[in-house]
This record gives C-alpha cells, sequence and structure tokens, in this order.
C-alpha cells in the first residue's frame, strides 16, 4: 500500500479545528454554510428528538449559540466521516452498516465516559472513538484480497480480526489507522488512540484519552452494539486503571456494571442520530 485516502477539504479543515483553541464560532459557522448538504444534515440532527427541542433551530450560528462549540463540532465531524467514508466497502464477508454502528458507539461511549471522568477535551475523545477502527476500511479498500484472508480466517478459525491480521499481514489496523492519523495531521492524542486502543499501555502522548477509548470499545463489544468484524470481547488491559484513576480515584472494576447500564441508556437516547447518521 503506497498510498493513503485523504480527506476532503472541507473535513480536513474541521479536523484542523480540534486542535486550535482559538477556533471561533464565527470561524466554524462560516465552514459549515459552504457545504449545503452538511448544513441540512446538521440541523436535521440538531432538530431529532435526541435533542428535543421545543422550537426549531434553523440556523447553523443558532445551533452553535444553543449547543455549544464541541457539540457541534462533534456532529460536523461524524457527518463528514461518515458521508466520506461509509460506502467505502469490497468486502461482503465485512459488514460496513454494523462496523459504523460499532464505530458511532464507541464515540457515543467515549463521550460517556469523558463526561464521568469530567475530562477536559471529551470533544477530541468523541472523535477518537469514531475513527479508532478507521484503519479496517483502508485495508478494505487498498489491501483488499489480503483483507478477505483476514476475513476468512476470523470466520473459519473463529477468532480476533486482531489476531488474524498480525497473522496474515503482519500489521494491524490500529498501526494502519495511526498512519492514516498522522498523514491527516490529526491531534497526536487522537493519533495515538487510534494506533494504541488494544495497547493502551504504549500511549505516552495521553495516557487517559487513550484509557478512554480502549475502554469505550471493549464496552460496545460487550454491548453488541454493531460489530468490529468479528464477535470477540477483549479483556481490559490493566494498565487503564491508574490514567483513568488520575481522574476519578474511586475508580474500581466494579464500575463496568455501571459504565455498561449506562450505556445502554445513551445508545437508546442516540438512536435517532444513529438513524439519520446512518442515511447515506
Amino acid at each position: 500500500m503506497t498510498k493513503l485516502p485523504t480527506l476532503p477539504v472541507i473535513t480536513a479543515q474541521l479536523m484542523q479545528l480540534l486542535s486550535n483553541p482559538n477556533a471561533s464560532i464565527q470561524k466554524l459557522t462560516n465552514l459549515i454554510s459552504q457545504d449545503q448538504s452538511l448544513t441540512t444534515t446538521v440541523l436535521k440532527v440538531v432538530n431529532s428528538s435526541y435533542y428535543g427541542f421545543p422550537r426549531q433551530i434553523a440556523t447553523i450560528k443558532h445551533a452553535l449559540i444553543i449547543l455549544g462549540f464541541n457539540e457541534i463540532r462533534n456532529i460536523v465531524i461524524t457527518i463528514s466521516v461518515l458521508k466520506n467514508f461509509w460506502n467505502i466497502q469490497k468486502s461482503s464477508k465485512f459488514d460496513h452498516l454494523q462496523f459504523w454502528k460499532h464505530s458511532l458507539g464507541c464515540a457515543v461511549a467515549a463521550g460517556m465516559l469523558a463526561k464521568f471522568f469530567r475530562y477536559r477535551v471529551s470533544g477530541k475523545v468523541f472523535i477518537g472513538g469514531l475513527i479508532h477502527d478507521i484503519g479496517k476500511i483502508v485495508l478494505d479498500q487498498y489491501l483488499h484480497d489480503l483483507f478477505e484472508q483476514v476475513m476468512d480466517q476470523v470466520i473459519s478459525r473463529d477468532i480476533s480480526f486482531y489476531q488474524a491480521e498480525k497473522e496474515v499481514l503482519g500489521v494491524t489496523h490500529a498501526e494502519i489507522g495511526g498512519w492514516l492519523a498522522k498523514s491527516w495531521n490529526l491531534p497526536l492524542e487522537i493519533e495515538e488512540a487510534i494506533k494504541f486502543h488494544h495497547l493502551p499501555e504504549k500511549a505516552t502522548a495521553n495516557p487517559p484519552f487513550c484509557s478512554i477509548v480502549h475502554l469505550a470499545d471493549v464496552l460496545v463489544r460487550m454491548r453488541s452494539i454493531g460489530s468490529a468484524g468479528d464477535n470477540k470481547i477483549p479483556p481490559i488491559d490493566p494498565s487503564i486503571w491508574e490514567p483513568l484513576r488520575s481522574m476519578r480515584a474511586d475508580l474500581n472494576e466494579s464500575h463496568i456494571e455501571y459504565f455498561t447500564g449506562l450505556l445502554e441508556e445513551e445508545v437508546s437516547r442516540a438512536k435517532p442520530l444513529f438513524e439519520i447518521l446512518g442515511n447515506w
């Protein structure tokens, strides 16, 4: 594979806003308004029953004032990513609809955990959850024959996608996703969360960030929200407890049951979003 996919210009500009603490509401309004289709979908999401506003929100600027910069940014980037990668599919053995349900579920879970831990960059964590498995889309598109071999191993031997790709390719979707994030100039904590979401102890830029994405991925698998390409539930890596306890000292393993219950509620509440965002 010699060429990685590039982001459309508007999506790349939106991603850049992730790492710009001085980005203004007006700048985001102007950027979104350049794309009429994007504007329409954002307003459809904002006016959905998920948010439940009593009056219709008619403009992006009004939406930004009501929901805030971070929430609208997450909505916009989610729409942009799904719009540009939703239909990239070659393998009939890999269910992309279920894959994106898993990815959206992971984004919701990461956002939920960020609130629980009172994490200061919850917007970035949401995006990290959304695209943590983006390397699988790249594999299907650019290394399709090998991707098919990976899926054959997953199905015939009932093993994890992660194990199968290491055996077949000698490289993982996480590593490929990390290369992609780097080529897109994404913030380092997002790059590491993608690259190390199976090996969170290797994250050095922001261990709590990667730990949240790792835990979100496991929780979504535990609740069978979508599919990441196999039916395996990876164990929670013990290395995540220390960085997570740096934010909530009272955290213990009994919280996992609480998180899964809370996630069920969050995903149920987010169903209108799943329906709108899945309509490409």
